[in-house]
């Protein structure tokens, strides 16, 4: 994996926040999602996906629980889409209500091998927190919420806070030795370390497993929309795609087939970037054309080479 030193600040506000409150709020969320979630804690959190009723991504979503209330992390600009989608599975029994909080939160991601050191110096107590978990921290007169999160660049978090104090977090951020980074900074970063993201990996084109989601994916629970499908992929163990990291050895353009030495049909670029180690680029795979040769299979897009890895 490229390791990413110092670490970056990235604008991520276009993430949408929804808050569920309600008896019901885990219990909705653990009937229709991949992943058990109906016992986390506060303090606690976790990614799920939801999914179609033939499997496909709707969205991976991230859970993190307070005592009162679930607050939800949605893909970018889909807040509104999955409020309107949530509400339509709710029955009359249940004790579930939705807040849109995307446009009042103000979201910073960090993101490098030393985020957490970084985090620290600027004045947040707790940083060495399992995935996705998260603390309430107070800093000089803010309220900010530090969550961890995948890893980008080697290490990841998130930094929330109410609109209003974007600006003074994100200063003490940059001033504890964080670099400010654009969107495209960051999508090279996130291709180069594998995450998909909605829109371009995560589409209904795929199933959480192909998008290599298996930790978002409980066997064990019972069921929710879309789990017989992919239960039944993992019993049998086979994938017709699956989504690899690629290094294009020039630029390639994102939805570019990609085809076999001897013209077949191997997958698809999903996302690239071009920055400090080159192109980079994420693709799903036909598991037909890898047969024993992954990792050592080349693929071309048009009469530009592409590897695995």
């Amino acid at each position: 994996m490229i390791t990413l030193d110092p670490p970056i600040l990235v604008d991520r506000s276009n993430l949408g926040l929804l808050k569920f409150t309600g008896k019901s709020r885990l219990d909705l969320i653990h009937r229709m999602s991949t992943q058990a979630v109906n016992s986390l804690s506060s303090g606690q959190g976790a990614a799920t996906v939801l999914t179609t009723d033939i499997a496909r991504i709707i969205d991976r979503i991230i859970l993190y629980s307070s005592s009162e209330a679930v607050y939800c992390l949605t893909g970018e600009s889909n807040g509104d889409f999955i409020a309107r989608y949530l509400l339509r599975f709710v029955f009359f029994n249940d004790d579930f209500h939705i807040q849109d909080l995307s446009q009042e939160t103000a979201i910073w991601g960090v993101y490098g091998t030393k985020a957490g050191e970084r985090l620290a110096a600027a004045g947040f107590p707790e940083v060495d927190l399992p995935l996705h978990h998260w603390r309430e921290v107070k800093l000089e007169g803010l309220t900010a919420y530090l969550h961890r999160t995948d890893p980008v660049g080697g290490d990841g978090y998130f930094v929330m806070s109410q609109q209003g104090d974007k600006e003074a977090v994100g200063q003490r951020l940059t001033a504890a030795g964080c670099t400010p980074a654009d969107e495209t900074t960051f999508d090279y970063w996130r291709i180069a370390s594998g995450q998909p993201r909605l829109g371009r990996e995560l589409t209904q084109e795929y199933i959480p497993l192909e998008a290599d989601l298996w930790a978002d994916v409980s066997f064990k629970k019972g069921c929710y929309i879309g789990q017989e499908i992919i239960a039944r992929m993992e019993s049998r163990g086979k994938l017709a795609k699956r989504l690899y990291r690629l290094r294009p050895d020039a630029w390639v353009e994102p939805g570019t087939e990609l085809l076999t030495a001897k013209g077949k049909k191997g997958g698809q670029i999903s996302s690239a970037a071009a920055g400090p180690a080159g192109v980079v680029a994420l693709g799903y795979i036909r598991t037909a054309v890898l047969g024993e040769s992954e990792p050592d299979i080349t693929l071309y897009a048009g009469d530009v080479p592409v590897h695995l890895g």
